[in-house]
């Protein structure tokens, strides 16, 4: 079996990745990671290091040099994603992989998308009300830098702050409206958040 988990942030895509790579051996492709080691040179060339520090090295969607660093990093998330899908290709038929893919795999085009839906069950971790009020508060607690897409629209009037207040839902509602179409298989919340939960059996009663 091949499968791709798509979904928010914190919806559990890293820990579901590595319960099925631990307990059935599956090759897992941790996309953040690889994309970290392809950003390292100029992470470190600047003074960053680890996730957090390609978060920090990226910026709001206010500031200038945003439109680069975000362009950049999504050029890198291309390479990963076409890299990978390349490699199972060439791999034995028989090899079970797990692709806990990043937040952003929507935005690195139609294509790479079309693809990964060819090669691998896309399987979407979803989200709930509550699970994005969650991510709100956060946010707007502590700010971090993610890929907008095109759902930051700042008005003239607005300070930064404010911008990213009233756009940050609707950044949330089209990731979440993105990853269900892109998705084969879209597991509810509260079904894969259980406990006790068996993400292959879920898939499979999907199906």
């Amino acid at each position: 079996m091949r499968i791709a988990l798509i979904g928010m942030s914190n919806i559990r895509k890293t820990i579901w990745s590595k319960r099925l790579a631990d307990k059935y051996g599956w090759t897992r492709v941790d996309c953040d990671e690889i994309i970290e080691q392809r950003l390292g040179s100029e992470l470190t060339a600047q003074g960053f290091v680890g996730l957090k520090g390609m978060a920090a090295w990226m910026g709001q969607p206010y500031e200038t040099r945003y439109a680069e660093t975000s362009r950049k990093y999504l050029a890198r998330e291309r390479l990963v994603m076409l890299g990978t899908l390349d490699a199972l290709r060439t791999a034995p038929p028989e090899e079970a992989v797990i692709i806990d893919t990043t937040g952003s795999v929507i935005y690195t085009g139609d294509d790479v998308g079309d693809a990964l839906r060819r090669q691998v069950r896309v399987v979407c971790l979803d989200s709930s009300p509550e699970h994005a009020a969650m991510l709100f508060e956060r946010y707007i607690a502590a700010p971090k830098p993610v890929i907008w897409g095109d759902s930051f629209n700042r008005r003239d009037e607005e300070t930064p702050d404010e911008a990213l207040k009233r756009c940050y839902p609707e950044l949330l509602e089209t990731r979440a409206r993105r990853y269900r179409q892109l998705a084969h298989t879209v597991i509810p919340f509260e079904q894969h958040m259980k406990p006790d939960a068996d993400l292959l059996d879920l898939i499979s009663h999907a199906e």
